[in-house]
């Protein structure tokens, strides 16, 4: 039972943890008033080597709690501690006389861009029941980028769902589809448990995480293994999804908050608590399936 505890409470951290990394690369970004004077650019230069500690601390712990693969966590380690190394020099202070333009760049070449196709890489390779999972995504360049393969690496691998105890499922019925409610059981959980379950959606083997302000969803055969992470926090609920293999961009096209629909397809849209369960089920029912993809050629 505490291993049970401790997958949800590492579940939990993750999020957690993604939330303040987040906030803190904001705050380390720069105004004009940083550079008014020698004081003001020496205590934003402690500023930002303060930030970037505690983010090497966050993202660190993420990995290690979900064994990350040794050869990621050292490219983070060498990332950070040569961003580290870079700003407690003699010649970054200097640099600093060159102002906000300067500084800028420095935090967007090391800590905040992400390339458009280091994000393409992720969401063709982190893709649930996959056998080479991950084996191509690009070398992330920045802590931006690390921060994403490492959400993207947890949220879509369908055996960090496994580590997460059911409170409800479907296997008990000998039907030849599984739906599985983790985690938490409380009202919302329940709810849009019993509306997926009662949807009869075209796929074998659902997993519903339900933690205390998010719920995880994965859906096998689903656009292949669709992610849907949803934010319980707010009185509106934000609900994001990830769609890696899109068989048919013509029914793809109707779905709810769509942003991209190419062989991948990703979307966002809000609801709120008393909607969730029913906007769900209809959402999932319009994500496209193999048995589609005739209808894309």
């Amino acid at each position: 039972m505490n291993n049970e505890k401790d997958n949800i409470l590492k579940f939990e951290k993750f999020f957690d943890y993604n939330l303040k990394v987040k906030k803190l690369m904001n705050d380390l970004m720069p105004n004009e008033m940083d550079f008014y004077n020698d004081d003001t650019r020496f205590k934003y230069a402690d500023k930002l080597f303060m930030i970037v500690d505690q983010i090497n601390t966050y993202i660190s712990k993420m990995m290690l709690d979900f064994n990350f693969p040794v050869q990621i966590i050292q490219k983070f380690e060498l990332k950070i501690n040569g961003i580290k190394n870079k700003i407690n020099t003699k010649e970054f202070y200097n640099s600093l006389n060159l102002g906000y333009d300067y500084v800028l760049k420095f935090i967007n070449d090391n800590i905040s861009n992400m390339r458009v196709d280091f994000v393409d890489s992720v969401k063709k390779e982190l893709v649930g029941y996959t056998l080479f999972y991950g084996d191509k995504v690009m070398e992330p360049n920045t802590i931006n980028e690390f921060l994403h393969y490492v959400h993207s690496y947890v949220i879509n691998n369908e055996e960090f769902y496994n580590m997460i105890p059911v409170n409800k499922t479907t296997s008990e019925n000998g039907g030849c589809s599984e739906v599985n409610l983790r985690g938490l059981s409380n009202e919302i959980g329940n709810e849009i448990y019993e509306n997926i379950v009662y949807s009869d959606l075209n796929s074998d083997y659902i997993d519903i995480i339900n933690l205390e302000k998010r719920m995880l969803i994965m859906a096998r055969d689903l656009g292949h293994a669709t992610v849907i992470e949803i934010d319980l926090s707010e009185n509106e609920i934000l609900v994001k999804y990830y769609i890696p293999k899109n068989t048919n961009v013509n029914k793809t096209s109707r779905l709810r908050g769509l942003r991209e629909n190419k062989e991948f397809a990703t979307g966002s849209f809000c609801t709120t608590k008393d909607k969730i369960a029913l906007d769900l089920s209809e959402f999932m029912k319009g994500i496209a399936t193999d048995f589609d993809y005739e209808a894309c050629k």
